[in-house]
Protein backbone atom coordinates (compact mmCIF):
# COMPACT_ATOMS: atom_id res chain seq x y z
CA UNK A 1 0.00 0.00 0.00
CA UNK A 2 0.97 3.69 -0.78
CA UNK A 3 0.99 6.58 1.78
CA UNK A 4 0.98 9.94 1.24
CA UNK A 5 2.67 12.41 3.87
CA UNK A 6 2.45 15.83 3.86
CA UNK A 7 4.96 17.76 4.14
CA UNK A 8 3.70 21.33 3.09
CA UNK A 9 5.20 22.81 6.29
CA UNK A 10 8.34 22.37 5.68
CA UNK A 11 9.19 23.98 9.21
CA UNK A 12 6.44 21.55 10.92
CA UNK A 13 8.09 18.57 9.32
CA UNK A 14 11.65 19.01 10.02
CA UNK A 15 11.24 19.85 13.76
CA UNK A 16 13.78 17.85 15.29
CA UNK A 17 12.69 15.00 17.70
CA UNK A 18 15.25 13.28 18.95
CA UNK A 19 18.11 14.15 16.73
CA UNK A 20 15.83 13.56 13.89
CA UNK A 21 13.12 15.68 12.12
CA UNK A 22 9.79 14.66 12.73
CA UNK A 23 8.65 13.44 8.55
CA UNK A 24 12.29 11.30 8.63
CA UNK A 25 11.07 9.61 12.07
CA UNK A 26 7.25 9.08 10.24
CA UNK A 27 9.20 7.57 7.67
CA UNK A 28 10.68 5.08 10.13
CA UNK A 29 7.79 4.51 11.63
CA UNK A 30 6.37 3.31 8.13
CA UNK A 31 9.13 1.03 7.72
CA UNK A 32 8.02 -0.89 10.88
CA UNK A 33 4.56 -1.48 9.94
CA UNK A 34 6.24 -2.58 6.20
CA UNK A 35 4.55 0.59 4.48
CA UNK A 36 7.72 1.44 2.19
CA UNK A 37 6.11 2.94 -1.29
CA UNK A 38 5.73 6.69 0.00
CA UNK A 39 4.72 9.97 -1.52
CA UNK A 40 5.67 12.95 -0.10
CA UNK A 41 4.00 16.52 -0.97
CA UNK A 42 6.07 19.20 -0.09
CA UNK A 43 5.32 22.98 -0.58
CA UNK A 44 6.39 25.20 -3.86
CA UNK A 45 10.08 24.91 -2.75
CA UNK A 46 10.37 21.08 -1.47
CA UNK A 47 14.31 21.71 -1.34
CA UNK A 48 14.58 21.17 2.34
CA UNK A 49 12.17 18.57 2.86
CA UNK A 50 14.04 16.62 0.32
CA UNK A 51 17.65 16.68 1.10
CA UNK A 52 16.23 16.26 4.79
CA UNK A 53 14.43 12.79 3.77
CA UNK A 54 16.63 11.75 0.40
CA UNK A 55 15.55 9.17 -1.71
CA UNK A 56 14.74 6.56 0.86
CA UNK A 57 17.63 3.70 -0.37
CA UNK A 58 18.95 4.36 2.61
CA UNK A 59 16.28 3.00 4.31
CA UNK A 60 14.80 0.32 2.28
CA UNK A 61 11.99 2.43 0.76
CA UNK A 62 10.81 4.34 -2.32
CA UNK A 63 10.08 8.05 -2.35
CA UNK A 64 9.03 10.32 -4.63
CA UNK A 65 8.05 13.89 -4.34
CA UNK A 66 5.13 15.82 -5.46
CA UNK A 67 4.83 19.91 -4.55
CA UNK A 68 1.71 21.26 -3.57
CA UNK A 69 -0.01 24.12 -1.50
CA UNK A 70 -0.78 22.21 1.68
CA UNK A 71 -3.56 19.83 0.39
CA UNK A 72 -3.07 16.69 -2.04
CA UNK A 73 -2.30 17.81 -5.91
CA UNK A 74 -4.88 15.63 -6.85
CA UNK A 75 -3.85 15.37 -10.82
CA UNK A 76 -0.73 14.49 -10.55
CA UNK A 77 -1.45 11.84 -8.00
CA UNK A 78 -3.95 10.34 -9.29
CA UNK A 79 -1.56 8.40 -12.07
CA UNK A 80 0.72 7.26 -9.24
CA UNK A 81 -1.87 5.77 -7.05
CA UNK A 82 -3.42 2.71 -8.26
CA UNK A 83 -5.69 1.60 -5.27
CA UNK A 84 -6.46 2.37 -1.50
CA UNK A 85 -3.33 4.54 0.66
CA UNK A 86 -2.86 5.93 3.57
CA UNK A 87 -2.47 10.14 3.71
CA UNK A 88 -0.04 11.03 6.92
CA UNK A 89 0.33 14.49 7.95
CA UNK A 90 4.32 14.64 8.34
CA UNK A 91 4.26 16.73 11.63
CA UNK A 92 2.74 13.81 13.34
CA UNK A 93 4.53 10.86 15.45
CA UNK A 94 2.13 7.53 15.11
CA UNK A 95 2.82 4.51 17.23
CA UNK A 96 3.50 2.09 14.78
CA UNK A 97 0.63 -0.20 15.57
CA UNK A 98 -1.69 2.81 14.46
CA UNK A 99 -0.45 2.92 10.83
CA UNK A 100 -0.41 -1.13 10.71
CA UNK A 101 -3.80 -1.51 11.85
CA UNK A 102 -5.33 1.32 9.81
CA UNK A 103 -3.10 -0.02 6.67
CA UNK A 104 -4.93 -3.72 7.76
CA UNK A 105 -8.40 -2.26 7.06
CA UNK A 106 -10.80 -2.51 4.26
CA UNK A 107 -12.59 0.81 2.68
CA UNK A 108 -11.92 4.10 3.68
CA UNK A 109 -11.14 5.23 7.65
CA UNK A 110 -10.07 8.12 9.84
CA UNK A 111 -8.09 7.66 12.33
CA UNK A 112 -9.17 8.94 16.33
CA UNK A 113 -8.62 8.85 19.91
CA UNK A 114 -11.16 8.81 22.09
CA UNK A 115 -9.20 9.43 25.05
CA UNK A 116 -7.93 12.79 24.14
CA UNK A 117 -9.53 16.07 22.87
CA UNK A 118 -7.34 18.14 19.88
CA UNK A 119 -7.76 20.69 17.14
CA UNK A 120 -9.60 18.94 15.09
CA UNK A 121 -12.60 16.46 16.79
CA UNK A 122 -14.22 13.48 15.00
CA UNK A 123 -17.91 13.01 15.39
CA UNK A 124 -18.86 8.94 15.24
CA UNK A 125 -22.28 8.04 14.62
CA UNK A 126 -22.73 4.49 14.27
CA UNK A 127 -19.14 3.33 13.67
CA UNK A 128 -18.61 6.10 10.80
CA UNK A 129 -17.39 9.67 10.73
CA UNK A 130 -20.06 12.22 10.65
CA UNK A 131 -17.89 15.44 10.67
CA UNK A 132 -14.69 16.94 11.62
CA UNK A 133 -15.66 19.58 14.12
CA UNK A 134 -13.63 21.76 16.54
CA UNK A 135 -15.70 20.57 19.57
CA UNK A 136 -18.33 18.42 20.02
CA UNK A 137 -17.02 14.86 19.05
CA UNK A 138 -15.91 11.65 20.36
CA UNK A 139 -12.33 12.31 20.19
CA UNK A 140 -9.25 13.74 18.56
CA UNK A 141 -7.80 13.21 14.84
CA UNK A 142 -4.90 11.79 14.87
CA UNK A 143 -2.93 12.76 11.64
CA UNK A 144 -3.80 9.97 9.58
CA UNK A 145 -6.37 8.00 7.66
CA UNK A 146 -7.20 5.57 4.95
CA UNK A 147 -8.27 7.11 1.43
CA UNK A 148 -9.23 5.50 -1.88
CA UNK A 149 -8.64 7.26 -5.37
CA UNK A 150 -12.49 8.74 -5.91
CA UNK A 151 -11.77 10.77 -3.04
CA UNK A 152 -8.92 12.70 -4.73
CA UNK A 153 -10.53 15.81 -6.51
CA UNK A 154 -12.58 16.44 -3.21
CA UNK A 155 -9.70 16.88 -1.31
CA UNK A 156 -8.10 20.05 -3.08
CA UNK A 157 -8.71 22.52 -0.22
CA UNK A 158 -5.53 24.16 0.74
CA UNK A 159 -6.36 23.22 4.38
CA UNK A 160 -5.56 19.61 4.69
CA UNK A 161 -8.32 19.36 7.63
CA UNK A 162 -11.01 21.04 5.72
CA UNK A 163 -10.48 19.27 2.38
CA UNK A 164 -11.08 16.04 4.87
CA UNK A 165 -13.93 17.66 6.16
CA UNK A 166 -15.10 18.18 2.77
CA UNK A 167 -14.67 14.72 1.91
CA UNK A 168 -16.21 13.32 4.77
CA UNK A 169 -19.53 14.68 3.80
CA UNK A 170 -19.40 13.12 0.21
CA UNK A 171 -18.22 9.74 0.70
CA UNK A 172 -18.64 7.05 3.86
CA UNK A 173 -15.27 7.02 6.18
CA UNK A 174 -15.38 4.36 9.22
CA UNK A 175 -13.97 5.92 12.66
CA UNK A 176 -11.02 3.83 14.01
CA UNK A 177 -10.42 4.78 17.25
CA UNK A 178 -7.04 3.95 18.27
CA UNK A 179 -7.58 3.82 21.98
CA UNK A 180 -9.05 0.19 21.25
CA UNK A 181 -5.71 -0.87 19.78
CA UNK A 182 -4.45 -4.11 21.71
CA UNK A 183 -2.39 -1.89 24.24
CA UNK A 184 0.31 -5.37 24.95
CA UNK A 185 3.36 -4.59 23.43
CA UNK A 186 5.84 -8.05 23.91
CA UNK A 187 9.29 -6.14 23.01
CA UNK A 188 9.01 -4.32 26.14
CA UNK A 189 6.40 -6.88 27.81
CA UNK A 190 4.27 -4.39 29.27
CA UNK A 191 1.10 -2.88 27.87
CA UNK A 192 1.74 0.44 26.02
CA UNK A 193 -1.32 2.79 25.28
CA UNK A 194 -1.02 3.63 21.74
CA UNK A 195 1.08 7.59 21.93
CA UNK A 196 0.48 10.02 19.54
CA UNK A 197 1.59 13.85 19.01
CA UNK A 198 1.13 16.46 16.43
CA UNK A 199 4.24 18.40 16.61
CA UNK A 200 3.87 22.30 16.08
CA UNK A 201 6.91 23.67 17.69
CA UNK A 202 10.14 22.64 19.90
CA UNK A 203 8.27 22.87 23.04
CA UNK A 204 5.52 19.66 21.17
CA UNK A 205 8.89 17.96 20.09
CA UNK A 206 10.57 18.46 23.80
CA UNK A 207 6.87 17.24 25.52
CA UNK A 208 7.21 14.16 22.88
CA UNK A 209 10.32 12.76 23.45
CA UNK A 210 9.74 12.86 27.64
CA UNK A 211 6.76 10.76 26.70
CA UNK A 212 8.86 8.79 24.32
CA UNK A 213 11.25 7.91 26.98
CA UNK A 214 9.11 6.95 29.48
CA UNK A 215 7.30 4.42 26.94
CA UNK A 216 10.82 2.81 26.46
CA UNK A 217 10.79 1.36 29.01
CA UNK A 218 10.44 -2.51 29.87
CA UNK A 219 8.49 -4.13 32.69
CA UNK A 220 9.38 -7.17 34.49
CA UNK A 221 12.44 -6.64 35.76
CA UNK A 222 14.85 -7.66 37.90
CA UNK A 223 14.96 -6.31 41.60
CA UNK A 224 18.85 -4.87 40.54
CA UNK A 225 17.73 -3.71 36.82
CA UNK A 226 14.39 -2.30 38.43
CA UNK A 227 15.78 -0.34 41.34
CA UNK A 228 18.98 0.50 40.08
CA UNK A 229 19.74 0.37 36.28
CA UNK A 230 15.60 1.93 35.11
CA UNK A 231 16.20 5.72 36.30
CA UNK A 232 19.98 5.85 35.22
CA UNK A 233 19.51 4.10 31.88
CA UNK A 234 16.20 7.10 31.39
CA UNK A 235 18.22 10.10 32.33
CA UNK A 236 21.12 9.10 30.28
CA UNK A 237 18.76 8.19 27.16
CA UNK A 238 16.86 11.74 27.62
CA UNK A 239 20.28 13.15 27.51
CA UNK A 240 21.49 11.23 24.41
CA UNK A 241 19.15 11.34 22.35
CA UNK A 242 19.38 14.44 20.57
CA UNK A 243 22.75 13.68 19.71
CA UNK A 244 23.74 11.71 16.23
CA UNK A 245 24.23 8.16 18.56
CA UNK A 246 22.51 5.55 16.68
CA UNK A 247 21.91 2.19 18.61
CA UNK A 248 24.17 0.23 16.82
CA UNK A 249 26.95 2.44 17.77
CA UNK A 250 25.45 2.20 21.60
CA UNK A 251 25.60 -1.63 20.74
CA UNK A 252 29.29 -1.99 19.43
CA UNK A 253 30.38 0.19 22.62
CA UNK A 254 28.85 -1.83 24.62
CA UNK A 255 30.25 -5.02 23.50
CA UNK A 256 33.87 -3.58 23.59
CA UNK A 257 33.24 -2.68 27.54
CA UNK A 258 31.87 -5.87 27.83
CA UNK A 259 34.46 -8.32 26.30
CA UNK A 260 36.66 -5.82 28.20
CA UNK A 261 35.37 -7.30 31.44
CA UNK A 262 36.29 -10.42 30.15
CA UNK A 263 39.89 -9.74 29.60
CA UNK A 264 40.31 -8.44 32.88
CA UNK A 265 38.48 -11.91 34.76
CA UNK A 266 40.82 -13.72 32.57
CA UNK A 267 43.78 -11.64 34.24
CA UNK A 268 42.92 -12.56 37.58
CA UNK A 269 41.11 -9.16 38.38
CA UNK A 270 38.24 -9.87 39.76
CA UNK A 271 37.30 -6.31 41.18
CA UNK A 272 37.86 -3.93 38.44
CA UNK A 273 35.87 -6.37 36.59
CA UNK A 274 32.95 -6.66 39.00
CA UNK A 275 32.57 -2.98 38.98
CA UNK A 276 32.71 -2.72 35.19
CA UNK A 277 29.82 -5.25 35.02
CA UNK A 278 27.49 -2.91 36.72
CA UNK A 279 28.49 -0.47 33.89
CA UNK A 280 28.17 -2.63 31.40
CA UNK A 281 24.59 -3.31 32.94
CA UNK A 282 23.26 0.18 32.22
CA UNK A 283 24.62 0.69 28.85
CA UNK A 284 23.00 -2.60 27.87
CA UNK A 285 19.83 -0.57 28.17
CA UNK A 286 20.46 2.13 26.30
CA UNK A 287 20.83 1.10 22.95
CA UNK A 288 17.36 -0.47 22.95
CA UNK A 289 15.80 2.59 24.21
CA UNK A 290 17.46 4.86 21.89
CA UNK A 291 15.65 2.73 19.25
CA UNK A 292 12.38 3.11 20.71
CA UNK A 293 13.05 6.79 21.35
CA UNK A 294 14.61 7.36 18.43
CA UNK A 295 12.08 5.20 16.47
CA UNK A 296 14.89 3.52 15.21
CA UNK A 297 14.17 -0.17 15.78
CA UNK A 298 15.01 -2.78 13.49
CA UNK A 299 14.47 -6.31 12.74
CA UNK A 300 18.86 -6.61 12.38
CA UNK A 301 18.75 -5.15 16.12
CA UNK A 302 17.14 -7.78 17.33
CA UNK A 303 20.83 -9.74 16.94
CA UNK A 304 21.74 -7.84 20.02
CA UNK A 305 20.04 -10.14 22.43
CA UNK A 306 22.93 -13.25 20.55
CA UNK A 307 25.76 -10.76 21.18
CA UNK A 308 24.23 -10.23 25.11
CA UNK A 309 24.51 -14.13 25.42
CA UNK A 310 27.95 -13.72 23.90
CA UNK A 311 29.62 -11.58 26.13
CA UNK A 312 27.83 -12.24 29.39
CA UNK A 313 28.54 -16.39 29.20
CA UNK A 314 31.79 -15.44 28.40
CA UNK A 315 32.06 -13.90 31.70
CA UNK A 316 31.29 -17.13 33.60
CA UNK A 317 33.61 -19.09 31.79
CA UNK A 318 36.64 -16.22 31.91
CA UNK A 319 35.48 -16.42 36.18
CA UNK A 320 35.97 -19.90 35.98
CA UNK A 321 39.43 -20.08 34.72
CA UNK A 322 40.31 -17.74 36.67
CA UNK A 323 39.71 -19.12 39.72
CA UNK A 324 41.31 -22.72 38.23
CA UNK A 325 44.31 -20.77 37.78
CA UNK A 326 44.44 -19.95 41.50
CA UNK A 327 43.46 -22.97 42.74
CA UNK A 328 44.69 -25.66 40.33
CA UNK A 329 41.69 -27.88 40.99
CA UNK A 330 38.81 -28.81 38.46
CA UNK A 331 36.15 -27.52 40.65
CA UNK A 332 35.56 -24.30 38.94
CA UNK A 333 35.69 -25.15 35.43
CA UNK A 334 33.03 -27.83 36.38
CA UNK A 335 30.82 -24.97 38.28
CA UNK A 336 31.44 -22.61 35.27
CA UNK A 337 30.72 -25.57 32.64
CA UNK A 338 26.99 -26.43 35.07
CA UNK A 339 26.44 -22.15 34.99
CA UNK A 340 26.70 -21.97 30.93
CA UNK A 341 24.56 -25.44 30.68
CA UNK A 342 21.84 -24.16 32.90
CA UNK A 343 21.96 -20.38 32.12
CA UNK A 344 21.43 -21.58 28.17
CA UNK A 345 18.79 -23.62 29.02
CA UNK A 346 16.79 -20.97 30.87
CA UNK A 347 17.53 -18.81 28.35
CA UNK A 348 16.13 -21.69 25.69
CA UNK A 349 13.00 -22.26 27.58
CA UNK A 350 12.22 -18.82 27.80
CA UNK A 351 12.72 -18.19 23.74
CA UNK A 352 10.89 -21.23 22.96
CA UNK A 353 7.85 -20.14 25.52
CA UNK A 354 7.67 -16.32 23.44
CA UNK A 355 7.66 -17.88 20.21
CA UNK A 356 4.69 -20.48 20.91
CA UNK A 357 2.51 -18.25 23.05
CA UNK A 358 3.79 -14.80 21.70
CA UNK A 359 4.08 -13.34 25.33
CA UNK A 360 7.42 -13.74 26.96
CA UNK A 361 7.00 -16.25 30.04
CA UNK A 362 8.50 -13.41 32.62
CA UNK A 363 5.31 -11.90 31.92
CA UNK A 364 2.40 -14.46 31.80
CA UNK A 365 1.43 -14.88 34.94
CA UNK A 366 1.61 -12.91 38.36
CA UNK A 367 3.49 -15.59 39.55
CA UNK A 368 5.49 -15.69 36.52
CA UNK A 369 6.33 -11.71 36.96
CA UNK A 370 7.22 -11.79 40.38
CA UNK A 371 9.73 -14.23 40.03
CA UNK A 372 11.36 -12.65 36.79
CA UNK A 373 12.10 -10.24 39.69
CA UNK A 374 14.76 -12.52 41.48
CA UNK A 375 15.41 -14.95 38.53
CA UNK A 376 19.32 -15.79 37.28
CA UNK A 377 20.68 -13.67 34.58
CA UNK A 378 23.43 -11.30 33.98
CA UNK A 379 22.57 -8.34 36.45
CA UNK A 380 21.99 -10.94 39.83
CA UNK A 381 25.08 -12.85 38.73
CA UNK A 382 26.97 -9.18 38.62
CA UNK A 383 26.04 -8.77 42.56
CA UNK A 384 27.69 -12.42 43.55
CA UNK A 385 31.00 -11.76 41.25
CA UNK A 386 31.51 -8.52 42.76
CA UNK A 387 30.49 -9.91 46.53
CA UNK A 388 33.40 -12.65 45.88
CA UNK A 389 35.52 -10.16 44.56
CA UNK A 390 35.84 -8.20 47.42
CA UNK A 391 35.34 -11.27 50.19
CA UNK A 392 37.84 -13.02 48.61
CA UNK A 393 35.58 -15.89 47.78
CA UNK A 394 35.21 -16.26 43.90
CA UNK A 395 34.65 -19.62 43.95
CA UNK A 396 31.54 -19.08 46.22
CA UNK A 397 30.02 -16.59 43.72
CA UNK A 398 30.88 -18.69 40.68
CA UNK A 399 28.72 -21.66 43.31
CA UNK A 400 25.72 -18.90 43.67
CA UNK A 401 25.80 -18.04 40.20
CA UNK A 402 25.47 -22.01 39.09
CA UNK A 403 23.03 -22.63 41.68
CA UNK A 404 20.50 -19.62 40.60
CA UNK A 405 21.06 -20.59 36.85
CA UNK A 406 20.04 -24.01 37.89
CA UNK A 407 17.09 -22.92 39.72
CA UNK A 408 15.80 -20.43 37.28
CA UNK A 409 15.85 -23.37 35.01
CA UNK A 410 13.97 -25.64 36.58
CA UNK A 411 11.56 -23.03 37.91
CA UNK A 412 11.16 -21.57 34.08
CA UNK A 413 10.47 -25.28 32.54
CA UNK A 414 8.14 -26.36 35.04
CA UNK A 415 6.18 -22.88 34.65
CA UNK A 416 6.49 -23.30 30.56
CA UNK A 417 5.19 -27.12 30.38
CA UNK A 418 2.02 -25.93 32.63
CA UNK A 419 0.77 -22.87 30.47
CA UNK A 420 1.31 -24.73 27.36
CA UNK A 421 -0.19 -27.57 28.42
CA UNK A 422 -3.43 -25.27 29.79
CA UNK A 423 -3.48 -24.12 26.36
CA UNK A 424 -3.46 -27.59 24.32
CA UNK A 425 -6.38 -27.69 26.93
CA UNK A 426 -7.99 -24.75 26.42
CA UNK A 427 -7.72 -23.86 29.83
Amino acid sequence: MKVVVLAAEAEKALTKLCGIPVARRLLLTLRAADLRDVIVVTGPDGRAVREALGDGEDLGMRLAYVEGEGALPAERLEAMLDGPFLVVEGNYVLDERILGRLAEREGMAIAYDSRARGEMQVVVEEGKVKALSPSGGEGAYVGACRCSPEVLPFLQERDWTASLAQAVRRFDFAAFDVAEIEPYVAEIRRELPTLWFRIESPEDAERCKKALVEGAQKRTLDVLAWYFNRPIESWITYRIADFPITPNMMSVLTYLVAFGVTALLLAGKLLPAALICFVVNVMDGLDGKLARVKGMATRLGQLEHSFDLLYEQSWYMALAWAIHRLRGDLLPLALGFAALLFDSFARHVSMQFRQVMGVALADYAPFDRLFRRFDGRRNIYSIYILLGAIFGVPLYALAAIAGHAFITGAVYVVRAAKHLRDADRGV
